[in-house]
């Protein structure tokens, strides 16, 4: 892996453990502030549904990217290296073709068309909260060319 997307990685691992924090931060908030002061935060509760979903987003391209996510591989372990390859160039291509329309493309109209609207809680415009979309589909994209090419340029089975 080169330098670049190495510093990359640490950086969305950084960017995730931040966000994290901030949720549990926000929940130790709203507990108290709920019970000791009688009335819940609305901007806590906002918070943290914006962190857990940027966290699920991002998260998920991170994972992906790092090959942590769930594979079945029963018949890929069936079928010859040459193959394997073949198939995991695919998969990797509908991933970036998936990204390219649904996470991209559709996360910039929701963006667009949410900017207006602000959030009731925070007074931010609701576009941050599916901001995430389209930046996970970048990383989606970024993370398929990089398994594409490493597979190409290896003689061995990589997994799916």
């Amino acid at each position: 892996m080169s330098k670049l997307m190495k510093s990359f990685n640490k950086g969305i691992e950084y960017l995730l453990m931040v966000l994290v924090a901030l949720m549990v931060i926000s929940a130790v908030w709203q507990v108290l502030s709920r019970y000791i002061f009688g009335q819940g935060s609305a901007q806590t509760e906002e918070l943290m549904r914006y962190a857990i979903i940027w966290v699920s987003v991002i998260g998920g391209a991170y994972v992906y990217g790092e090959k942590g996510h769930l594979a079945i591989t029963f018949f890929a372990n069936k079928l010859k290296p040459s193959l394997v390859k073949v198939i995991g160039v695919l998969i990797d291509t509908a991933v970036s073709i998936f990204s390219t329309i649904v996470l991209i493309y559709g996360g910039y109209q929701i963006v667009s068309a949410t900017m207006i609207q602000i959030s009731p809680g925070m007074g931010l415009p609701m576009g941050y909260m599916y901001l995430a979309l389209p930046i996970a589909g970048f990383m989606f994209i970024l993370y398929a060319i990089q398994h594409i090419t490493t597979r190409l340029k290896s003689e061995n089975n990589i997994a799916l």
